[in-house]
């Protein structure tokens, strides 16, 4: 389908001035935040609060997010998107207070070391440790069980994929389910919606080779804490909802990667949004057709979570 009339309006908006990735990192992060002030206050929830979680590099900032009511799920460990290099808490602060109020779940919204001060494998480490850290204090933030969940927008979906994976051989921590929009889960793909959809669709290939270039200078793309899609062995993988967007560079790459994890025998729920770019969900108040296909999100995460209907979708 066409572009939606809001998405439209956003990339015309977008053109106006340069990338983030055309200007200093600090300016590209300020510019961000800026940005994000502009994505709307979210859903309101019971409660937020600002924690330092310990990692074996010092602490990293995490807010928490408790709904009114509790559905009882387990806790949503989520990392923003930005390219492993800008963003933070504001970024996705309006949506996981739409995640925590409209799934009934705590929600813990990760603000991991950012290249290029911090390259890889500083927020895979963050975002291990952070896992490590909530599985053993769930309960002492009233979150329910079994397990953790874990999800991300773009680069945060990225390492959203990591730890699922990383999931079946530790004892630290167990997760449940990922929840994965518009991840990067394949940096080394260059074709298909990545070549249709290089520029002009809000955020260019370009900027995305910019952002791995900060993330993961000089190494191998295909190692799969990069690269989730390389992994040669995907059996045991937890469930996934992998949600892409019809005008994305990197749909193809989380299609293909959800086919792959279907064909090894994990439960797959793959939600196509039409006339949607890249990292939709985040933008709230910018897209406002966004907010609808959230609550489609959250519809299809709950019944892949019960095991229900979504599972093994198209």
């Amino acid at each position: 389908m066409p572009l939606l009339p809001g998405v439209q309006r956003l990339i015309d908006m977008a053109s106006d001035g340069p990338s983030l990735s055309d200007i200093p990192i600090q300016q590209a992060r300020l510019q961000l935040d800026t940005l994000a002030a502009s994505f709307g206050t979210g859903d309101r929830v019971g409660s937020t609060s600002d924690i330092d979680i310990p990692t074996p590099s010092g602490t990293v900032r995490a807010r928490v997010y408790h709904p009114e009511e509790s559905s009882g799920l387990p806790p949503l460990l989520y990392f923003h998107g930005g390219g492993w290099s800008v963003g933070g808490l504001s970024t996705s602060d309006a949506l996981c207070r739409k995640l925590t109020a409209r799934s009934g779940g705590v929600v813990v919204n990760l603000d991991y070391r950012l290249a290029p001060e911090n390259p890889y494998p500083a927020a895979v480490e963050d975002a291990l440790a952070a896992a490590a850290w909530l599985s053993r204090n769930a309960a002492d933030l009233n979150a329910g069980g079994p397990g953790i969940l874990v999800g991300g927008d773009s680069a945060g979906g990225n390492l959203a994929a990591v730890v699922a994976q990383a999931s079946r051989s530790t004892d630290e921590f167990t997760v449940r389910a990922q929840l994965l929009i518009c991840a990067a889960v394949n940096l080394g793909h260059r074709r298909g919606s990545y070549v249709e959809f290089a520029k002009g669709y809000f955020v260019s290939t370009s900027e995305f080779e910019h952002w791995i270039s900060l993330y993961a200078p000089d190494q191998d793309l295909s190692d799969p804490r990069l690269s989730p899609a390389a992994a040669t062995e995907l059996a045991g993988t937890p469930a996934a909802l992998v949600v892409t967007a019809e005008y994305d560079p990197l749909r193809d790459a989380g299609e293909e990667y959800a086919r792959a994890l279907r064909a090894a025998g994990v439960d797959v729920s793959l939600f196509r949004v039409d006339g949607q770019v890249h990292d939709f969900p985040v933008l709230g108040n910018l897209i406002p057709e966004g907010d609808t296909a959230v609550d489609a999100i959250v519809d299809r995460w709950r019944a892949l979570l019960a095991g229900g209907p979504e599972v093994n979708s198209a």
